[in-house]
């Protein structure tokens, strides 16, 4: 059964009000608006309706709701003055305070009703509304749910593929994703990017499929990264194109999914440079996507420290100094600016030798 609280000082009025809806609603007399507060504060279950008088002694209607929509758990409690006033100022202030409705006293027993059974019957419709968005709610984090679970095996698919054909790179994306994940926390952090909470957690782990393209590489490619001919270089940094284009057949099924576009532009874009001098498109500045930008860092951190193109790996500060004097020509100056800012925290990462 619906609750309906009624607040008035006048026993007579209260009296009438309870008489007329008893039989309909349960009903909660209160004699004062202090009263009426200390209940809705205590009531585990508040009110479905109150009917609220302005003029009483104590505090008046008007206190009473102002106090109400302070309150998380009251504020959305509908709100019925009745009052013997007819001045529109009293009515103007009273809607303009959260107010749903005026009833004017004297009133009659069949008028109170008609006024509260639409308000709950809107109450009802409010809670019918609520149940079917609790639902739809519950099947799209299912679906959400699903489709993030989808992802994830999209990726440790590609990363086991990767694995099976070279396992210096399977290693390398896993290292990047675990740079990434610190260097994204601390751009949230910073607040200085425009980057969303939960897309960083897309970004993580899209970013190990940055170079599935590897996959239709070459043995001597993969192997001697530091020693290929012309042609061979060529067809290495075509490993962009290629893991993009597998992407995008993914993306011509699965239309306006966040994983598969920053997938395609962290694949396609990662070797671009701020200068515009990278590659595949010679993109410049923040024409380059900021998740194929941050990449950019991290991904040369790494190969620095580990493979360095057919080079002598560099310690940690030799590839923070190298990414620092190329700041502005191959990176994004603010982003290195930011990766600066942890590369103590870059440098304690440890990974479990195989």
């Amino acid at each position: 059964m619906h609750k309906v609280m009624i607040v008035d000082d006048n026993m007579t009025n209260l009296i009438m009000a309870k008489k007329a809806l008893e039989d309909l609603y349960e009903i909660i007399p209160v004699s004062s608006g202090k009263i009426a507060l200390e209940f809705l504060q205590e009531m585990p279950e508040p009110p479905d309706v109150v009917l609220l008088d302005i003029d009483m002694p104590d505090v008046n209607g008007f206190f009473v709701i102002s106090q109400m929509k302070n309150v998380p758990k009251l504020a959305g409690i509908p709100v019925v003055f009745l009052t013997a006033q007819e001045d529109i100022t009293t009515e103007i202030e009273g809607y303009s305070l959260g107010a749903i409705d005026y009833i004017r006293k004297p009133f009659t027993a069949t008028l109170l009703r008609k006024r509260v059974d639409i308000h709950i019957k809107f109450v009802e419709s409010q809670k019918q509304n609520e149940r079917v968005n609790e639902k739809l709610q519950k099947l799209l984090s299912e679906k959400i749910h699903n489709i993030v679970e989808l992802e994830y095996a999209i990726v440790e698919m590609f990363t086991s593929l990767m694995s099976n054909r070279s396992y210096i790179i399977s290693e390398h994306s896993n290292r990047v994703e675990r740079y990434m994940s610190v260097f994204l926390d601390s751009l949230i952090e910073s607040r200085q990017f425009a980057i969303d909470e939960k897309d960083a957690e897309i970004l993580k782990f899209a970013s190990k499929m940055h170079d599935i393209g590897k996959i239709c590489l070459s043995d001597r490619c993969l192997a001697d990264m530091g020693d290929l001919s012309i042609q061979e270089k060529e067809f290495n940094n075509a490993h962009t194109v290629l893991g993009a284009e597998a992407v995008k057949r993914v993306m011509s099924v699965v239309s306006d999914n966040k994983f598969l576009n920053y997938a395609y532009n962290m694949c396609r874009s990662h070797h671009e440079r701020w200068d515009g001098k990278g590659y595949p498109d010679k993109l410049m500045t923040t024409n380059i996507p900021i998740e194929a930008r941050i990449l950019s860092i991290v991904n040369s951190y790494d190969i620095f420290r580990t493979t360095n193109d057919g080079s002598e790996p560099l310690t940690h500060n030799e590839a923070i100094k190298r990414i620092r004097f190329w700041s502005g020509t191959h990176y994004d100056p603010e982003l290195v600016d930011a990766f600066l800012n942890i590369e103590k925290q870059i440098a304690m990462i440890r990974f479990d030798k195989p």
